[in-house]
């Protein structure tokens, strides 16, 4: 090699050494509550550097509830959200705009929480019983369609309306026979209150077809950040995949990131591993993970316009999107 060439190749070299690095994406991930073991995966997908791989600098942020976690998405405030998929495609039909770009908790883990060692075993045992839940809580709002799926009505039991904060503890207090909420966390939230033999009643179980909690993205960064929202529903997949098989290995990632959170690992845990439960659906049986059934949409989509006032929309397509879920 001439000593031009040399020259010219180390100038080369130089150049590429001296060249700034490309900067990630920053975005944020809003999530749909305070810190809670089904939101491990995502601080896995961080510790492990799947986010950065992808070109992704990532923000996690606590939420509030849903509906303020799908607002915050719709409004740009947020990049992504966490949410429960039924509250954004109310949201959607009330003119948010937002769509759900990847299933991750795909069977509603609603339910009915009561001790399991009382007097309910079976549906036809909650006549006449107590059922305690909280304002708005979905759960509640499609309390009607279980019961209605069980041969019975609202008359049938007693429903009151407390603080969602007591909720729990008032149902290990014996001062109701049962609750309503999501069966992973109810199972979580009653041993945090002292109760550790918990029944639970799926609504799922008597076709009550809803999605659940997913990746939620607004309609703006869709359609001019595809590319981002590509890798980062692929590095959350990874991230999901990989804390269901190591549980243990993403409990440790979210207490390192929220050390207020230590002393709840066993519980995280076992909240974690549970939802694994609700993962797949008859639906989504053999389909690349957050991949989301048209025709279960479209029967959640009836529910959803009779019990939570949803206007139906001219395609359930408006709801959601498969585009960004990885192929394999």
């Amino acid at each position: 090699m001439g000593i031009l060439a040399r020259i010219a190749l180390c100038a080369g070299v130089v150049s590429l050494l001296a060249a700034p690095a490309v900067a990630a994406d920053k975005v944020t991930l809003r999530l749909d509550w305070s810190t809670i073991g089904y939101h491990s995966p995502f601080y896995l997908a961080a510790e492990r550097g799947y986010y950065k791989t992808a070109g992704l600098d990532v923000d996690i942020e606590e939420g509030k509830g849903s509906g303020n976690t799908v607002q915050l998405v719709g409004n740009g405030a947020d990049t992504f959200g966490y949410a429960d998929a039924a509250v954004a495609a109310k949201s959607v039909s009330q003119g948010v705009p937002v769509k759900v770009v990847m299933g991750i908790i795909r069977k509603s883990p609603a339910s009915i929480a009561f001790p399991s060692d009382g007097p309910i075993k079976q549906p036809a045992d909650l006549k006449g019983k107590t059922i305690i839940s909280c304002p708005g809580h979905a759960a509640l709002i499609f309390l009607p369609a279980y019961l209605k799926a069980v041969h019975m009505q609202m008359s049938d039991v007693k429903v009151t309306t407390v603080d969602c904060g007591s909720l729990f503890p008032l149902l290990a207090q014996g001062k109701a026979d049962a609750a309503t909420g999501f069966t992973p966390g109810s199972i979580s939230n009653l041993a945090r209150a002292g109760m550790t033999k918990v029944g639970h009643l799926d609504y799922a179980d008597v076709g009550i077809v809803l999605p659940s909690h997913g990746i939620i993205a607004g309609t703006k960064t869709i359609e001019t950040k595809p590319d981002v929202v590509r890798r980062f529903v692929a590095a959350t997949s990874k991230g999901w995949q990989e804390a269901l098989k190591d549980p243990d290995a993403a409990i440790k990632a979210v207490v390192k990131a929220r050390p207020l959170v230590a002393g709840s690992e066993v519980i995280f845990r076992t909240e974690l591993k549970s939802y694994g439960d609700y993962i797949n659906t008859p639906g989504t049986a053999g389909k690349p993970f957050g991949w989301q059934s048209p025709e279960e949409w479209k029967a959640a989509e009836k529910l959803m316009v009779e019990y939570m006032d949803v206007k139906p929309a001219a395609s359930v397509d408006a709801y959601f999107t498969n585009a960004f879920v990885p192929k394999d």
